[in-house]
């Protein structure tokens, strides 16, 4: 007679498996994903110095340094997930619509956590509004070196190899994240 492992008794009706999480990922558009562990997920104080020395952007939009977690504030927020989940995309410009449909579904299947990290910085307003509030708080997302995230470390961390090269905020730049839980 077969018993089910305790560590699965105790799990609720229509709880996700890892699988699950993928395959839900390839339905939005992924070419590929992967669910790591948080502790694969490489931070570092120089991620946002190229931000400030290099992107028109820093301090202009509420996604980017400036309005985002610094790499000690990340390493904290970090703490509190145990997973997440990478995925790639066939350009940079895809990556917001797929993790911020990947986060919408992984909180209506009760991973309440979930929240999603970009490829690019946001665009969803033709100026920013930085200086008041966001217009679109439900759907901007800062980037993952906005957040002080070692994207070509990490990648490599995971097998990635392919994605290590890539350049911060490019249009080759095609890898987002959602943090799990």
């Amino acid at each position: 007679m077969l018993t089910t492992p305790i560590n699965l008794r105790s799990l609720p009706a229509g709880t996700l498996t890892n699988q699950g999480l993928v395959e839900d990922a390839l339905s939005v558009g992924c070419l590929k994903a992967k669910i790591i562990h948080i502790k694969n997920i490489t931070l570092g104080n120089w991620v946002r110095l190229k931000c400030q020395f290099g992107c028109p952007y820093y301090g202009k939009r509420f996604t980017c340094p400036g309005a985002t977690p610094s790499s000690d504030e990340m390493a904290g927020i970090l703490m509190d997930y145990e997973k997440a989940i990478v995925v790639e995309l066939k350009s940079s410009s895809e990556v917001h619509d797929a993790v911020l449909n990947l986060e919408n579904r992984y909180k209506q299947k009760g991973f309440y956590k979930a929240f999603a990290l970009d490829a690019l910085p946001c665009n969803l307003c033709e100026e920013c509004t930085i200086d008041t509030h966001c217009m679109y708080p439900e759907k901007a997302r800062p980037t993952l070196q906005a957040c002080g995230i070692d994207v070509p470390q990490t990648m490599s961390n995971i097998g990635w190899n392919f994605a290590a090269t890539l350049q911060a905020c490019t249009e080759e730049h095609s890898v987002g994240m959602v943090l799990i839980g």
